[in-house]
């Protein structure tokens, strides 16, 4: 995997793990906690109702991190090409943000 800035390059069918860590204002690190809801989302653009791949993480370890694991399943059968993703966070209150807003 090549990581620019919040864009990515991957090969189809490649096993990859991503690690999302999320920040407060003032830089600090926010770990994840229970009852938090992570959301790694795969579009073909923002604006498009299907979802071809979306991760959901519940569970963040003892650092409060969220793991995206990519398995070959999940991308074999994607068409080659360009994509959009994000990152959601849902915390336990019902609040939502936007972690990493719509990149390639």
């Amino acid at each position: 995997m090549i990581v620019d800035g919040t864009n990515m390059r991957m090969i189809r069918g490649d096993s990859e793990s991503i690690t999302i860590r999320c920040k407060n204002p003032d830089g600090s690190l926010h770990p994840f906690e229970r009852g938090d809801t992570v959301y790694f989302t795969v579009k073909w653009s923002p604006n498009a109702d299907e979802k071809l791949m979306q991760k959901v993480v519940t569970d963040f370890g003892g650092k409060g991190e969220a793991v995206i694991e990519i398995t070959p399943e999940d991308t074999k059968a994607l068409d080659f090409g360009a994509y959009k993703y994000d990152v959601q966070l849902t915390y336990a209150s019902g609040r939502v943000t936007t972690i990493i807003p719509p990149s390639s």
